[in-house]
């Protein structure tokens, strides 16, 4: 059995970027955990506070709970066993040590074979940048001997960057960025996926949004289009963080 960690900025990126991918794994018996480092209410809730006023975010308490509850319902569907919630500063996002230990004992208690977050160098909201940096970071400190936790140290496998193709990011990097190294066939579950991201609606359907027309646009246009280019219905795909050692080329 293969445990895989899935760590994002928000809660909806888990089921945008990993939904399929988690899905086919638990099919297969394996076990997932997503971690959610912020609530998402600051970035991804676009229909549920006031444009203005003093006291325009009154409700923010009861927002990051519909967030919560979102994600919850999202990770149902996928089958998804282990999640997490943070509420980590968002938008900035803020890591200082107490952040750090949390993700970390998290990971020395899960102690996943793989990891998979945002590109550090993702074009888009900040966060998603935070986000991967922060994983990747949290994958090294894991395996220190000396750090701070009762916990015994771990060392991951192996950390894979989800792949979303932006010329912008290209930019952030001054070089274009390496093509995906892994494409993985989801069709057969892109509807469970697609399942999984409508229970974001109740936040981040924006007015006048039929926010169910906007997902088949995703599922069309993003995984829709990998699937495409590589000889089936849908796809996500990734970059992996460590270079792949073998003693032959594989054949395919």
């Amino acid at each position: 059995m293969t445990k895989l960690m899935a760590i994002t900025a928000h809660p909806q990126d888990l089921a945008e970027r990993t939904g399929g991918t988690v899905a086919k794994h638990i099919e297969r018996g394996d076990e997932v955990m997503w971690i959610s480092l912020t609530s998402g209410a600051v970035t991804h809730a676009f229909n549920v506070f006031p444009a203005e006023g003093e006291d325009k975010l009154k409700d923010f308490e009861k927002i990051k709970e519909m967030k919560r509850q979102e994600l919850g319902r999202a990770a149902d569907i996928l089958g998804v066993q282990h999640w997490h919630f943070l509420d980590l500063p968002e938008n900035p996002t803020m890591f200082g040590y107490d952040e750090y230990k949390t993700v970390i004992e998290l990971m020395r208690s899960f102690r996943p074979d793989i990891v998979i977050t945002q590109h550090p160098l993702e074009y888009g909201r900040f966060d998603h940048m935070d986000a991967g940096a922060f994983a990747i970071r949290c994958v090294d400190y894991v395996r220190a001997d000396g750090f701070d936790s009762p916990l015994a140290p771990h060392t991951v496998s192996e950390v894979y960057f989800a792949y979303y193709l932006d010329a912008r990011s290209d930019t952030l990097m001054a070089t274009p960025r390496q093509a995906p190294d892994v494409i993985v066939d989801i069709t057969d579950v892109a509807d469970k996926k697609k399942d999984a991201m409508a229970e974001f609606a109740t936040t981040q359907t924006k007015p006048g949004e039929d926010f169910t027309a906007k997902m088949d646009v995703f599922m069309a246009s993003i995984d829709g289009a990998v699937g495409y280019m590589n000889g089936f219905g849908y796809g996500e795909q990734f970059v992996k963080w460590n270079p792949t050692k073998v003693q032959y080329l594989p054949e395919g």
